[in-house]
C-alpha cells in the first residue's frame, strides 16, 4: 500500500520530501500498517514535502492519481512535530450461519476471561512466547451474522484480528479474506487550525485528514 501512495505522489508531481544518503527515499508513512489481506477503509498518509503547498490543492491532485476503489476523503497540514498515533483499530467480518453460532457460544466466555493467551514467534531468537492479549480487546458483539471487535493500539503493544479470529475457532483463509479494518482512532492532535479530536464521535476528522478507504 505504500508503495502505492509512492507512485500515485510522483505521477502527481506533488512536492515529496526524500532522506538523505545513497538511497533516497520518499517521506511517507502510513500510521497504522493494514495486516496482509485485510481490506481497509480507514488509513491515514502522512507526507512530509518540501513546498509550503495547500493541502486541498494537493489532495486534488493526488486523489486524480489513485487507482480505482482507493478514495481519499480529507487532508490537512500538521504542524511539525505532532504526528497522531493510532490508539484503537476497529474490524468487522460478516459470518456464515454457522461460524455466527460458533462465534455466539464463544464470546461471552471471552469477554469474561481476564487472560487470553496466544503463541507468538519472538523477533529476536525466533522462539514461541506466550501472551496475553486481553488487555488488547476492548470490544467485541455480534449482530445477527456480523462480528465486530476493536482493539487497543499504542507503544504497548496490541492483539492481531487473526489471533482474536483463531481464539473464535474461525482463523482459515475464506474469513480472513472477508476481514475488514472499518475505523483506526488516533490520539488528539495540534494542527494549524487548532486541536482536532481525531475520529471522537463528535467530530469524525471534519475536512481534513489524509484517510484513504479501500
Amino acid at each position: 500500500m505504500l508503495r502505492l501512495f509512492a507512485r500515485a505522489v510522483r505521477r502527481a508531481g506533488l512536492p515529496i520530501a526524500y532522506s538523505q544518503g545513497y538511497n533516497p527515499r520518499p517521506k511517507l508513512w502510513l500510521m497504522l500498517p493494514k495486516p496482509l489481506g485485510v481490506s481497509c477503509r480507514d488509513d491515514l498518509l502522512l507526507v512530509e514535502l518540501g513546498d509550503n503547498c495547500a493541502p486541498e490543492a494537493l489532495a486534488a491532485r493526488l486523489a486524480q492519481t489513485l487507482p480505482a476503489g482507493i478514495k481519499l476523503r480529507s487532508s490537512f497540514r500538521l504542524n511539525r512535530g505532532r504526528v497522531p498515533q493510532p490508539a484503537s483499530a476497529a474490524y468487522t467480518l460478516e459470518l456464515s450461519e454457522q461460524d455466527a453460532d460458533k462465534a455466539a457460544v464463544k464470546i461471552p466466555a471471552l469477554l469474561d476471561s481476564s487472560c487470553l493467551p496466544v503463541q507468538r514467534l519472538s523477533k529476536r531468537n525466533a522462539k514461541s512466547q506466550e501472551v496475553n492479549i486481553r488487555p488488547y480487546l476492548s470490544r467485541m458483539r455480534l449482530d445477527l451474522a456480523e462480528l465486530s471487535f476493536t482493539l487497543a493500539c499504542g507503544p504497548a503493544g496490541s492483539a492481531k484480528p487473526a489471533e482474536v479470529l483463531a481464539l473464535l475457532d474461525l482463523d482459515n483463509p475464506p474469513n480472513r479474506a472477508k476481514l475488514v479494518r472499518s475505523e483506526v482512532t488516533y490520539t488528539p492532535v495540534q494542527a494549524e487550525q487548532g486541536q482536532l479530536k481525531i475520529n471522537d464521535q463528535e467530530d469524525l476528522w471534519p475536512k481534513t485528514h489524509p484517510a484513504a478507504k479501500e
